[in-house]
């Protein structure tokens, strides 16, 4: 896989041994090397997840439940729940691929999956018999996702 990390190479010398948004900073180089390598589109747009994501998935704990919320819809979680889950192995494979970390307990998947899961149990179908419609649907959907999700994670919430 192409390496989340590759911003990190262009960090401005000045900023070192800091890497600030290098998550960014590396989203045009790896699509750069997946144009270069003629990458499927799929794999490209997971290594480009993983690239600008991942630092959001070491932070699973300390997130605000909006911004887990935020980040599950960034990443198409809801209708790509398969990528998702490819996400999540990237970067756990990202954690464990460090010299001693190899066999450390990592919470983040759970943490990921058991939000993802409460999140996705909302439906439209108790908002559509209120009466709602449109965009007033997708606010109480977000709403209530962003409180499934607060409830999945209080185990791990700081």
């Amino acid at each position: 896989m192409i390496s989340n990390n590759l911003g990190k190479g262009i960090t401005p010398k000045s900023e070192w041994p800091r890497h600030i948004a290098h998550e960014e900073r590396g989203v045009p180089l790896v699509k750069a090397v997946c144009k270069r390598l003629k990458t499927p589109n799929p794999f490209r747009d997971l290594a480009i997840n993983v690239t600008r994501y991942h630092l959001l998935y070491h932070r699973a704990a300390e997130l605000k439940n909006k911004t887990f919320f935020e980040t599950l819809e960034k990443l198409d979680a809801f209708r790509r729940p398969e990528r998702f889950e490819q996400f999540l192995l990237a970067c756990e494979a990202d954690s464990r691929g460090r010299t001693g970390f190899e066999d450390r307990r990592f919470d983040q998947p759970t943490i990921f999956r058991l939000a993802f899961a409460a999140a996705q149990e909302i439906t439209a179908k108790p908002f559509l018999e209120q009466g709602l419609k449109g965009p007033d649907i997708a606010e109480a959907m977000r709403i209530a996702r962003i409180a499934a999700i607060k409830q999945a994670r209080l185990p791990y919430y700081p």
